[in-house]
């Protein structure tokens, strides 16, 4: 029978992988308690969240998910060693872009993979979602993209009736000329 604190870290686990559909495996080992504080500050901002995992507790965790049964056995090669996992969900991205920057500034936080829609990724799979853009970004370009025709939409208008002003205008003055 498996010690009570293990099944309930195991429900833990399994909580947030259902709430959190991604996640990137990184190395914190060394890390000072406030770097890694700041490190979870910078992931919560963005909608994620840092745990650190027990590797065979992550790997009950989801082998008890059917959405990553083919993709198990690729990730319990990356599930050695002290793991953190940090989840998100919609804005992987965003961050994945803090870790990659946090990878940059300290060693000691190394990329080894992760899980993103479907997929397993390794340390260059997370960087290239790093540089996609976040939600915030796209709903901007998309936003941008929409405004544009309403400003052409408007500034046709606008020609229209000047143009319709000088017209009027010209007639009337023809007209008190003439």
């Amino acid at each position: 029978m498996a010690a009570p604190i293990k099944e309930q870290k195991l429900s833990d686990i399994t909580k947030i992988l259902g709430e959190h559909e991604h996640f990137i495996l990184t190395t914190y080992s060394g890390l000072t308690v406030d770097a890694l504080t700041e490190l979870r500050r910078e992931v919560r901002e963005k909608q994620g969240r840092v745990k650190v995992v027990k590797n065979r507790l992550f790997i009950r965790a989801l082998a008890g998910d059917e959405k990553f049964g083919e993709a198990l056995d690729g990730l319990k090669e990356q599930l050695k060693g002290p793991v953190a996992a940090v989840f998100a969900s919609e804005q992987m991205p965003a961050v994945a872009k803090v870790l990659v920057e946090k990878s940059k500034a300290n060693q000691k936080i190394q990329l080894k993979g992760g899980f993103f829609d479907g997929q397993i990724l390794d340390e260059s799979g997370v960087k290239q979602i790093a540089n996609l853009p976040t939600k915030e970004e796209l709903l901007t370009i998309i936003g941008r993209g929409l405004n544009t025709p309403a400003q052409k939409i408007a500034t046709g208008i606008n020609e229209i009736m000047a143009s319709l002003a000088r017209g009027i205008n010209a007639v009337a003055e023809k007209n008190q000329n003439g």
